[in-house]
């Protein structure tokens, strides 16, 4: 895993290398000069990270842990998705009122109070709560995906603005393969320690059991060939390494609300019968 990450560090810095001496660069580099533009990215980028650390791991979560079927788990994850219709609609909406800055503090702050929250569930969480801190991770991701654009595109004209949407999507993109890569990797390393913590003292494993296999935890059929105590051990491992990726998503969560201040103060004006500024 390490390996596929040095490697894609090593071509992303030659893309950047290629793309800062390329006459029709598929990324301008001059449009970050504008701190706006920059910052709108930055926070994106790092949204982008978190938003999957929450968008993997909790259908993870319900399938491994409570049990079910994918489909199940799958759709768990629609108070999330409903919860960022909602705020998508309302940032639109505020951004003639407020100024983006204070537009995605708000964001920021509910997506750190979710991650939060989601730092503390345990196999013992109840469904109900669950979904109420997944509605709370929608909350705070929704805004930034109406805002961020809208800033992004803020300090251009016509001609550059379908350059710096996509650019801004790229790079937010860009967060979320990254961020699930870092993210699956540190879930994966503790969930291996939690269960040698867990069965040391056992003995050896029966052979042919791949207890150290997540995925046998999201087969209802192999759930039900593991025996009763092995079971509630590697779910509590599952359920351990999960939340403890869970608390490693603050981290990005926090950058963003850090780099949210350099966004300054500036909003969406509306000049009648001329659109949108």
């Amino acid at each position: 895993t390490f390996g596929v990450q040095y490697r894609f560090a090593v071509l992303f810095l030659i893309f950047l290398l290629v793309e800062t001496k390329a006459k029709d660069p598929i990324i301008s580099f001059s449009m970050f000069k504008n701190q706006l533009f920059a910052g709108s990215t930055i926070v994106g980028l790092f949204y982008g990270a978190a938003f999957m650390g929450a968008a993997v791991y909790i259908p993870i979560f319900v399938q491994g842990v409570y049990g079910g079927s994918a489909t199940n788990s799958g759709l768990i994850l629609l108070p999330m998705m409903l919860g960022s219709v909602v705020t998508a609609q309302v940032g639109g909406f505020l951004t003639t009122k407020m100024s983006y800055r204070n537009i995605m503090f708000i964001s920021g702050v509910i997506l750190i109070i979710g991650f939060l929250l989601l730092s503390t569930i345990t196999p013992d969480t109840s469904r109900l709560l669950l979904t109420l801190y997944m509605i709370v991770i929608g909350l705070g991701v929704g805004f930034s995906f109406s805002v961020l654009s809208m800033a992004a595109i803020h300090p251009f004209g016509m001609e550059q603005r379908g350059s710096a949407t996509s650019t801004s999507n790229f790079i937010r993109s860009l967060g979320m393969t990254v961020g699930i890569t870092v993210f699956g990797t540190i879930q994966r390393s503790n969930f291996t320690a939690k269960l040698e913590e867990a069965f040391s003292g056992m003995g050896p494993m029966p052979k042919g059991q791949s207890f150290g296999d997540p995925r046998a935890l999201l087969s209802e059929e192999a759930r039900s060939h593991i025996p009763a105590q092995i079971l509630t051990k590697i779910t509590d491992a599952l359920s351990s390494s999960i939340v403890h990726t869970f608390t490693w998503a603050l981290i990005p969560a926090g950058l963003a609300l850090l780099f949210i201040f350099i966004l300054g103060k500036e909003r969406m004006v509306i000049h009648r019968g001329e659109g949108s500024e």
